[in-house]
């Protein structure tokens, strides 16, 4: 499992506390100020350590029926095995997890067995007239928020069989989405709308938990999925590139 400080944290071409040290499964050691102020903010965060549950201490747990769980990036990470198969989602609208207004911030880990399909990672509705995703366009990273951009990967493709770190964020009326902790493109907000659909992880399903089986799904795993209503600071995404979310 993953060691936390603190208990209860398209259109694709189609993104403890306590008195004890922390001791964190990749960057060991004692966790510093940076790790408190990931707390701020935060409306939902998922390990994915063999449920759906919300670390976050808001109850927004994950449906997870039919999926797997193999390594993750920090203990165990949600398993997909492409379109036409199940994805994790809350069973209902959560508006907690619009992006629709104000700063944010999206971080997930990602390790594709296949990058030759699109693969929509964490989305609350298909972005296409409503809501927003992050994900991977086959060629391009990817989000709609709605309408939205592509940027090209820091290493033209994302390896294969490697986690890798995505960040997703919002500082007043720029975007910005890093990959690997290399930022690869900014772009300036456009009109931003709510969707009435759940909010999901490893594809997409029109209708949400009606829908058994998503479109665009994750061929791969995801892991340590988390989104703040803030942008992160410089600090708080080094930490999380070698941390969990606490």
């Amino acid at each position: 499992m993953k060691l936390r400080r603190w208990a209860p944290t398209l259109a694709l071409a189609l993104m403890s506390c306590g008195g004890s040290a922390a001791i964190k499964p990749d960057g060991g050691g004692e966790a510093g100020a940076g790790l408190a102020s990931l707390r701020t903010g935060l409306a939902g965060a998922w390990s994915f350590d063999g449920d759906g549950a919300d670390h976050s201490g808001n109850g927004l747990d994950l449906g997870v029926a039919g999926l797997r769980f193999a390594t993750g990036r920090f203990g165990k990470g949600v398993q997909f095995a492409g379109d036409g198969t199940p994805i994790a989602q809350r069973p209902k609208d959560d508006s907690s997890l619009d992006l629709a207004s104000g700063d944010f911030s999206v971080s997930f880990w990602v390790e594709f067995a296949r990058t030759s399909a699109p693969q929509i990672v964490v989305t609350k509705g298909s972005g296409m007239m409503a809501g927003w995703y992050v994900g991977w366009a086959q060629t391009q990273w990817a989000y709609a928020l709605p309408g939205g951009r592509t940027f090209d990967d820091p290493n033209t493709t994302p390896a294969l069989g490697a986690f890798h770190h995505v960040v997703f964020t919002r500082a007043g009326d720029s975007l910005e989405m890093i990959v690997d902790e290399t930022p690869i493109g900014t772009a300036a907000v456009g009109a931003v709308s709510a969707s009435g659909d759940p909010f999901q992880v490893g594809g997409y399903a029109a209708g949400g938990v009606m829908v058994g089986n998503g479109m665009k799904v994750v061929d791969g795993v995801v892991d340590d999925v988390a989104l703040w209503h803030r942008a992160l600071t410089a600090d708080e995404r080094a930490y999380l590139a070698t941390h969990a979310v606490p």
